[in-house]
């Protein structure tokens, strides 16, 4: 999924003279798209300088291979530059080790989509499966989550209505056609894709190989 960031500037958003002269320093390689955007070439990430709003947006796309903390530190470096906050759209503010964990998380997610797809191909996907279950199990026990192969995410399964579940009124936002009774998939909190990425490339090297992706 493609994260949006936003540097809120306290006063007037600089020129974007001064960051193209900035990222020049840096050896940072981009390219101008319109007036107001930039668009870098070694990083994932696409800038727009938004005067109105007082703020530069970044569009950051998370590969398997993207390097993480360069990429943190580059945002960070820039907002010092603009003397602006650092903002995670639907998180809030946040801090560079926050950041970090946020897009690690999510790149751990897709490295173990790709890695499960993969298994697919050695055909050892069934017995993968099931043994990473079991560690979701450990990692949030008396709960029933799973990894699904649609949504490429780990989810918490829970009965609609049932003591312990989720209302009706919760579940139609996962769901609008949800009834009593039946099992809604809903996200789970915390950086658990991290945790499962660390068993699996211990337990599947051969699948996990970045060489492969």
């Amino acid at each position: 999924m493609a994260f949006s960031v936003t540097l809120h500037t306290a006063g007037p958003v600089p020129p974007i003279q001064n960051l193209t002269d900035w990222l020049t320093e840096q050896g940072e390689p981009f390219d101008e798209e319109g007036l107001n955007q930039l668009v870098l070439r070694g990083l994932p990430v696409r800038l727009l300088l938004d005067e109105t709003e007082g703020e530069i947006s970044a569009q950051v796309d998370i590969t398997p291979t993207v390097p993480l903390m360069r990429l943190v530190d580059l945002l960070f470096d820039l907002s010092v530059v603009a003397q602006a906050d650092v903002r995670l759209v639907g998180v809030g503010e946040v801090n560079r080790p926050a950041m970090w964990m946020h897009l690690a998380d999510d790149q751990d997610r897709r490295r173990i989509g790709m890695a499960l797809l993969r298994s697919t191909e050695h055909g050892n996907h069934e017995e993968v499966i099931r043994r990473l279950w079991s560690v979701l199990g450990v990692l949030r026990p008396g709960m029933d989550i799973r990894w699904s192969m649609e949504r490429g995410t780990v989810l918490e399964m829970k009965e609609v209505g049932a003591v312990g579940g989720i209302s009706i009124e919760d579940a139609a936002w996962h769901d609008p056609e949800t009834l009593l009774g039946d099992l809604v998939a809903v996200p789970v909190e915390g950086y658990v894709h991290g945790l499962a990425w660390r068993w699996l490339s211990e337990a599947y090297p051969g699948l996990c190989d970045s060489n492969t992706y």
